[in-house]
């Protein structure tokens, strides 16, 4: 890259340096790291069984993405997944498991768009409403933009 100006970058891990953030030619401090989101996994059992799971997601920030993966096929009906922060439903977080064609490895998502900010300790509740037949466990993974 003789004669080039490289104003954006990211030192490669391993090398001898500090992994700095470099923007525009500026190094940012390490709060730069906030450009990233963190991924919160979360077991939660039997999805065609009705019921809560909770987490704490140990990071402060915003929900960006919430996926959902089947590890077998669900019969009968859509299995439905709804998501809460101290009792409040975020918005447009709900995620539908079809049961049509359904088969483990099955990738749901959604996008929440309001009500989804989290405090380092606050807890996120999980609920199935258990409407689908046949055992199959889920594993939810939040996607969260630190604060």
């Amino acid at each position: 890259m003789s004669g080039e100006s490289v104003l954006n970058f990211f030192e490669q891990p391993g090398s001898d340096r500090d992994n700095k953030l470099v923007l525009g030619g500026k190094m940012e401090s390490a709060t730069a790291q906030n450009l990233k989101t963190k991924l919160v996994t979360v077991p939660i059992g039997d999805v065609s069984a009705a019921g809560s799971v909770f987490a704490v997601p140990g990071i402060a920030g915003t929900i960006v993405k919430i996926s959902n993966v089947i590890d077998a096929a669900i019969t009968a009906a859509d299995a439905g997944l709804t998501f809460e922060i101290g009792g409040v439903a975020v918005t447009g977080a709900a995620i539908t498991i079809a049961n049509a064609g359904s088969a483990a490895g099955d990738v749901d998502q959604s996008t929440p768009t309001a009500l989804n900010v989290i405090t380092a300790s606050q807890a996120i509740e999980v609920v199935k409403d258990g409407s689908s037949t046949t055992a199959s466990n889920g594993v939810v993974t939040f996607e969260i933009l630190p604060s």
